[in-house]
């Protein structure tokens, strides 16, 4: 039962997928885009969970955070720049 809502998440997760792809790509500005990124990180971190439970191969987690960890600092980055026009 578990597995099969899992697979349901999947697809839905797959919608809104192409729509984050439609957003950061035709944003109207950089912050758009950014935040349309920052979504798209997140269902990939969240196909990866469920990739996880439903293989049983917990060692996934590490990637997961470790992906989560650098797209938040990426962020960051991105966004100083866009505020200050440099990163230093």
């Amino acid at each position: 039962m578990l597995e099969t809502f899992m697979i349901f998440l999947a697809l839905g997760l797959g919608v809104l997928g192409l729509v984050s792809l439609y957003r950061a790509f035709k944003g109207p500005t950089a912050t758009d885009r950014v935040a349309a990124m920052n979504m798209i990180v997140t269902m990939v971190v969240a196909y990866t969970l469920i990739f996880t439970y439903l293989s049983e191969t917990y060692f996934y987690l590490d990637i997961a955070l470790v992906f989560i960890l650098a797209a938040f600092i990426a962020t960051i980055c991105i966004l100083k720049l866009l505020r200050e026009g440099s990163l230093f």
